[in-house]
């Protein structure tokens, strides 16, 4: 299989952008503002503290070099469940250090699913990726991509749209990396 860094590279090149789920994710990765970093722990203590080490090279770095950082955890939890609970966590975490306000956290997961839908509904194949990952992004470029309300729900929108137009075959093509 192939290693951890060139997965997540695919995934973030072939699905993030390449069917344009993220309108956002392009400019940031053409001008190399996104990190990638792999943590191979598999305990939440490490987990986070990878997590918090990430959140303080963002707090220190300007956004001109850095706009976001990815952190793939290949030995995290296998279930969705406990990596949203970590997810949590670290939100939690992020509070108590005045950093919810700077940051926000997207978790990405093979067995994604979002809030009242079923697991095998096609729209949860936005936020499957190859591992968990968590995505620490700043809060200021999120509001000043969105420049309505509304675009979040046009994204969405959107999205499952562009996902159920693909047929099963090229969706299991793409989404290879789900397939166990």
């Amino acid at each position: 299989m192939e290693n951890t860094l060139s997965l997540t590279k695919y995934w973030l090149t072939d699905i993030v952008i390449g069917l344009d789920l993220c309108p956002f994710a392009r400019i940031p990765f053409e001008r190399g503002l996104i990190k990638t970093t792999i943590c191979d722990e598999s305990g939440e203590e490490e987990m986070l503290s990878a997590a918090l080490i990430e959140l303080e090279n963002l707090n220190e770095i300007g956004p001109q070099e850095l706009s976001t950082t990815l952190i793939v955890y290949p030995n995290g939890p296998q279930s969705f469940y406990e990596f949203n609970d970590f997810v949590l966590d670290l939100e939690a975490m992020m509070e108590e250090a005045e950093l919810g306000d700077i940051f926000q956290l997207v978790a990405f997961h093979p067995e994604f699913v979002f809030e009242d839908t079923d697991f095998d509904e096609v729209g949860n194949l936005v936020n499957r990726a190859p591992f968990p990952i968590l995505q620490i992004i700043r809060s200021e470029e999120i509001m000043r991509a969105m420049k309505n309300p509304k675009d979040g729900e046009v994204i969405s929108f959107n999205n499952d749209k562009k996902l159920n137009a693909l047929s099963q075959e090229a969706r299991d093509s793409l989404f290879y990396y789900l397939k166990k």
